[in-house]
């Protein structure tokens, strides 16, 4: 996919871009005033441009041994998944590495679920077939009963770039 998005420095620039801007208008509208929007307030025939590019990942809070709570992919669009070159529904995204920036990656979606905040990431990421990557991403949380994150909404957007330099641009949203 070519390039089609400027660079995005601050949660003005997010939300004045057509693509981020509109999913996180479309999340708030959901809220209907509280906290989050729950999962169950997607639908997906309200934002049918935004669907190949879109994530859904299930919070399975942390248990028994595990400290972190489990992330596990419930929707990836098809754009997503061709990127990917695989399906992805139902795999952990632990099972996935994304390179010399893997840990922060999983630390910012850790702190979305526990935190219940938005993000938004530019970032430098080696994806199957381990090619180099330039990946901007909007993360959003969900909550099904308004006490904890139950699902993170994830807009993600691809760019191959085999010269990239490494790079890693995040903030969070208020």
């Amino acid at each position: 996919m070519p390039t089609t998005l400027t660079d995005i420095r601050d949660a003005a620039g997010l939300r004045a871009d057509p693509r981020f801007g509109r999913l996180i208008a479309h999340v708030e509208a959901k809220r209907q005033g509280r906290r989050w929007a729950a999962r169950g307030d997607i639908d997906a025939s309200d934002i049918p441009a935004l669907l190949p590019n879109i994530w859904i990942i299930e919070i399975e809070p942390a248990s028994g041994d595990l400290m972190q709570p489990r992330l596990r992919v419930r929707l990836a669009g098809t754009q997503v998944e061709r990127i990917y070159g695989r399906t992805l529904s139902g795999i952990y995204l632990e099972s996935l590495d994304w390179g010399a920036h893997s840990d922060r990656i999983f630390a910012s979606l850790n702190r979305m679920a526990d935190e219940g905040i938005g993000h938004f990431l530019d970032v430098s990421a080696q994806i199957q077939p381990r090619l180099s990557r330039r990946v901007r991403r909007l993360g959003l949380p969900l909550s099904d009963d308004q006490q904890r994150v139950s699902h993170l909404m994830l807009l993600a957007y691809y760019e191959f770039n085999a010269t990239a330099p490494e790079h890693f641009h995040e903030f969070w949203l208020p």
